[in-house]
């Protein structure tokens, strides 16, 4: 039996059935096509060759199978299905660490978990370099706060009110960061590009993921940004005209 890929690769045009084909030197008689599961593609469930059992360890030099593969009509059954053949198992082995029976639904939940354990550990290295980042800018605003205290002290003497000197620092944070989040976003497309060219599938940023990351680059300025601007709109005026 030959899966629909072979069988266009192979035949393509003609029928399939009682042709004969070659493996290791050895002509075998095609008794049958299996129907297309994944449009025929090279290396998927068309690709394949079905061979009787006594063939196949003839073919591998081994009459050690090391795993085998049993389906249930009705997936309902399956974990019946798991108990009759650990019970058919454990009769032969008398050993449970001998052998393992486990099925498809249980493989696909172990990779869910592996997942989510590595999407946690990306939030958890992703949440450290907002934080860093978020203390970086903070430290640049007090700088800059101790720097201008005379300018704050000027523009407070001339009628500037508490809140707008705290929107000018809390802008100006906020643009700092997000200067930097889209440098952030620039680089990250350019790589994804070329990584993609490397490893050989086609990724490419969403627009939603771009304009969630810019607006976590700006938040994060805002949020750090506003404890420098507090203090710059909290300074006294004469105290501020007093510094150097």
């Amino acid at each position: 039996m030959i899966g629909s890929y072979v069988a266009q690769d192979l035949f393509a045009g003609e029928s399939a059935l009682d042709q004969i084909l070659k493996i290791n030197g050895e002509a075998y008689t095609v008794v049958g096509v299996l129907q297309e599961k994944a449009d025929s593609e090279e290396g998927s469930s068309d690709d394949c060759v079905y061979l009787p059992y006594s063939v196949a360890t003839k073919l591998s030099f081994s009459a050690d199978i090391s795993s085998y593969v049993f389906t249930v009509t009705n997936v309902d059954h399956m974990e019946e299905a798991k108990t009759v053949l650990k019970d058919f198992l454990y009769e032969i082995f008398l050993n449970e660490d001998l052998y393992n029976v486990t099925s498809l639904s249980e493989m696909l939940e172990m990779v869910t978990s592996m997942t989510d354990m590595m999407t946690m550990l990306l939030v958890g290295i992703a949440a450290i370099s907002l934080l860093v980042a978020g203390i970086g800018i903070m430290n640049i605003m007090l700088v800059s706060v101790t720097e201008r205290t005379r300018e704050i002290g000027i523009r407070k003497s001339l009628g500037a009110k508490r809140r707008t000197i705290l929107q000018q620092f809390v802008i100006e944070a906020g643009v700092t960061s997000s200067l930097g989040g889209i440098v952030g976003i620039a680089i990250g497309c350019v790589l994804t590009s070329v990584a993609s060219g490397i490893i050989g599938f086609d990724a490419s940023p969403s627009v939603s993921a771009i304009l969630v990351s810019f607006g976590v680059s700006a938040g994060i300025g805002v949020i750090f940004g506003y404890m420098p601007a507090r203090r710059a709109a909290n300074l006294n005026p004469i105290d501020a005209l007093r510094s150097e």
